[in-house]
């Protein structure tokens, strides 16, 4: 019996490995966020959020949108920017529960004002949602398979187990305006 039970909770336990796919939804200097016909702030400046850069009552989101079929993605999370890098937003860490570690997905990075809801899911069509507004270009992404680690959404490299991405270098996520 002990036997049985054992067995039952370790092929559990690897059930549950299943669809863990991992991805850091993050920027780094070639992929920031600028402004761009924007009232009050000069084109091609990067967004900062810090007290005092942005109009009184204004808070930038990031949204994640993933998904397995470029034409179907979900929104996945979504995170404030920062106020210490200009143009970046703070960091956000997921794992799939359902999308297993080395499959390839497609990835929208949009941002919004947060006083504007974020669609359940991406459609270019109903944006734009107020003066902050921006999106990336569609790019492919293969997830993570290390339990350890979450490589860069804009990651060009696969040995993290995973994460190698079509993100084009020196394209930023959309701008504001």
């Amino acid at each position: 019996m002990k036997k049985v039970v054992l067995t039952l909770t370790a092929s559990l336990a690897c059930l549950a490995a299943f669809g863990q796919g991992r991805i850091s939804f993050q920027t780094d200097s070639l992929h920031l966020v600028y402004y761009q016909n924007t009232p009050g702030y000069t084109n091609g400046e990067a967004v900062y959020a810090a007290p005092g850069h942005m109009p009184a009552g204004v808070t930038l989101m990031a949204d994640l949108y993933l998904g397995t079929s470029s034409t179907s993605l979900s929104l996945i999370s979504s995170t404030t920017f920062s106020t210490v890098s200009a143009g970046k937003w703070n960091t956000l860490n997921y794992q799939s529960p359902t999308i297993s570690g080395g499959t390839t997905v497609f990835v929208v990075a949009q941002i919004r004002d947060a006083a504007f809801a974020a669609p359940s899911t991406w459609d270019s069509a109903t944006a734009p949602f107020g003066t902050f507004y921006g999106a990336s270009q569609e790019f492919s992404f293969v997830l993570g398979t290390s339990s350890l680690q979450y490589p860069q959404m804009y990651n060009h490299n696969a040995s993290l187990g995973g994460g190698f991405s079509t993100w084009q270098d020196g394209t930023e996520h959309g701008r504001l305006g």
